[in-house]
């Protein structure tokens, strides 16, 4: 008797489904030639979006960075913020200033984590920087000048980045206290580091860790030194 091969039938995928399709996914699905050529179209409207969005933010960026090259720092992207290898110290007071400054969120999250550095400029600041993570927004929303579409915003982890590196031992219980406040949502789990780094040496911050241990943001973080 002939066997006659059964071929497995799909419905076309939708436009959104081609856009959340995952690596895995085209490795599992064959696409038709019609998928393929959507997929096409769609990359390359990805990859316009991304040119725009970089131009927008070089656009953003660029009273920032004349400010940075008189200081003395050669940058050429907001990236180059963070990747500079040498200190730059002479830059710190320009950085501090733009931080307050009204830019999209991306941008003021690179700032934020530049100035997690241990400067004696950026300690000085601490009470700024407090202010500005308090008021700083957790959540979703825009994150770069420009953009449409809501996804995690990321200034408030900057700051935190920033605090971790700015505390003293003066300014400890300040940081201990932020930590403990549930309000300010997971970017917490980044002022943990400062917290470590003190806890064989100082009390609160040992203290700090053993009554965090239990905040839903928290304990995974803190559980996870004890595996390492």
């Amino acid at each position: 008797m002939m066997t006659t091969k059964k071929t497995s039938m799909r419905a076309p995928l939708t436009t959104e489904a081609l856009e959340r399709l995952t690596a895995d996914d085209f490795v599992r699905l064959k696409l038709t030639d019609d998928e393929m050529a959507r997929l096409r179209e769609i990359n390359k409207a990805r990859e316009q979006e991304r040119l725009a969005s970089v131009a927008r933010i070089r656009a953003e960026a660029a009273p920032l960075f004349a400010e940075l090259q008189t200081a003395g720092l050669k940058i050429q992207s907001v990236g180059d913020l963070i990747a500079v290898a040498e200190r730059y110290e002479a830059a710190i007071p320009v950085l501090l200033k733009h931080l307050q400054m009204p830019y999209s969120d991306v941008f003021r999250e690179t700032i934020a984590r530049s100035l997690a550095v241990p400067e004696a400029e950026v300690r000085k600041a601490w009470p700024m920087l407090v202010e500005e993570y308090r008021k700083a927004p957790i959540g979703w929303g825009i994150k770069g000048p420009g953009d449409t579409k809501e996804f995690r915003l990321g200034a408030k982890d900057g700051l935190a980045c920033a605090l971790s590196v700015a505390v003293t031992d003066e300014t400890l219980e300040e940081l201990i206290a932020i930590a403990k406040d549930p309000k300010q949502g997971k970017s917490r789990v980044l002022l943990l580091s400062a917290l470590k780094k003190r806890r064989d040496k100082n009390p609160l911050a040992k203290q700090a860790i053993a009554e965090l241990a239990n905040d839903p943001d928290l304990k995974d973080e803190i559980a996870s030194w004890r595996k390492r």
